[in-house]
């Protein structure tokens, strides 16, 4: 398909070189423009902003699954892009929970990661940064996804169980969010049963990582993970044989973690899903206003529900945000997610979906504005030659601190020293990955 797609020759061969760089001492609040080559063959020109000194209102994109494979999917997320960019222009990043491309797995799909950086989301590329993670669909033993991005790497440097790719797992401030991302795709390595829902590499590797990074930052007002694989879902995934692992090994390290917004991938269907009660598996509806119902539609509207305010005090809200591609699912009906029982193991499961859950039909994308404690998500559906549609905004409310976030009394104090960052929260000193490098209480 690759070769058809590409019109290469099966005998013919390319070669790839994958160069990588890294910007220091960058000021606050100031666009830059970049390009990249040799002389005679430069690159367009980029531009990125960075992040103001204090902690001002934000807006960010986020797209997914784009699966690049032929000509119809790379217009389709061109599409996408192109209008979040232009539509976007305050957008500072755009997160993207995997799936880049369609077959990661055959030794052709560089023509697809080609595509995807030099043509399908080439308009945001060039005007932010990309905040990746891989999905199933990426995998690949000639290690495709590591010589794309350039992610922070410790994660993998420290793990015991070591994950498939470089810069898979990363976290990074900015404003007053945390942003904590991570992959599923390593669960099966180490030890781990599908039978007894149990991962040595989930629980031990990424859960100590995420209780590391939220120690290290007990000044997030947010805390925000982005994955590719699904905790929760109702659509063409909820049947994965693994989910029921994912949620026994991660609901317990997001509850002690406080994680406000859990951002999926994977899906392919839009979906507005909790709070959610760690422990119980089950809707805080008390959290839970201002959702407005309108005629339910089978495919574009499941549950009949619109908007809403979603306060994350004590759970965690999930979200999906369809496809910027052409690979779509449609939702679950309730009785099938009631037959799936033996499956998902989770009781009244069509209650989770609290929001707007459908399937837009068309590519999509969202926006996310923080500012202070609201975050406002606006959801755009993209046709050729108009505006983007509005389709959905709700949002996601923290009303009380994190129990481990720093109060006026205790607050974290960031210091510089030889152009590094380092945190210190009651006299230990973090590093920008959350490792400690000293301990003053002892």
């Amino acid at each position: 398909g690759i070769l058809k797609a590409a019109k290469l020759k099966a005998t013919q061969k390319y070669t790839y070189v994958s160069h990588k760089t890294i910007a220091e001492d960058l000021q606050p609040n100031t666009t830059y423009a970049y390009r990249v080559g040799v002389e005679g063959y430069w690159s367009e020109i980029g531009k990125f902003t960075t992040a103001a000194a204090d902690d001002e209102p934000f807006t960010f994109i986020y797209m997914t699954d784009s699966h690049i494979m032929n000509q119809e999917y790379i217009d389709a997320a061109r599409l996408c892009s192109e209008t979040a960019a232009k539509y976007t222009p305050e957008a500072r990043f755009c997160v993207f929970p995997g799936d880049f491309v369609e077959t990661g797995t055959n030794r052709n799909s560089e023509w697809e990661w080609e595509r995807w950086f030099d043509e399908a989301m080439r308009p945001v590329v060039q005007q932010m940064p990309i905040v990746p993670t891989d999905g199933n669909h990426d995998d690949s033993s000639n290690q495709n996804y590591t010589y794309h991005f350039n992610t922070d790497n410790q994660f993998k440097e420290n793990a015991k169980v070591k994950p498939q790719f470089d810069g898979t797992t990363y976290s990074f401030m900015y404003g007053d969010v945390l942003f904590l991302v991570f992959s599923l795709q390593d669960y099966w390595k180490g030890s781990y049963s599908l039978s007894t829902l149990t991962s040595t590499y989930l629980t031990n590797d990424v859960g100590n990582w995420f209780k590391e990074q939220v120690a290290a930052h007990p000044e997030a007002k947010w805390r925000v993970a982005l994955v590719h694989k699904n905790v929760f879902s109702g659509s063409g995934h909820q049947e994965d044989e693994e989910t029921p692992l994912f949620r026994a090994t991660m609901l317990p390290i997001f509850r002690d973690c406080e994680i406000d917004l859990v951002m999926q991938g994977h899906d392919h269907c839009y979906e507005v899903i909790g709070p959610v009660d760690a422990d119980t598996r089950t809707p805080i509806m008390d959290a839970i206003s201002d959702v407005e119902d309108v005629p339910v539609n089978m495919v574009n509207n499941m549950n009949g529900k619109k908007g809403g305010t979603f306060k994350v005090d004590d759970g965690s809200l999930y979200f999906i945000g369809a496809t910027c591609g052409e690979k779509r699912y449609n939702p679950n009906h309730k009785l099938t997610m009631e037959a799936d029982y033996e499956k998902h193991k989770v009781e009244n499961y069509y209650d989770l979906f609290t929001g707007m859950f459908g399937q837009p039909g068309r590519q999509s994308y969202s926006t996310f504005t923080v500012d202070g404690n609201t975050i406002t998500v606006n959801s755009y559906k993209v046709y050729e030659g108009i505006d983007p549609v509005l389709f959905n905004t709700f949002y996601i409310k923290r009303t009380k601190a994190h129990s481990t976030q720093s109060t006026s009394e205790n607050k974290a104090l960031k210091i510089m020293q030889n152009g590094s960052m380092y945190i210190v929260h009651d006299n230990i000193t973090y590093n920008a990955i959350g490792q400690v490098v000293s301990n003053d209480r002892e």
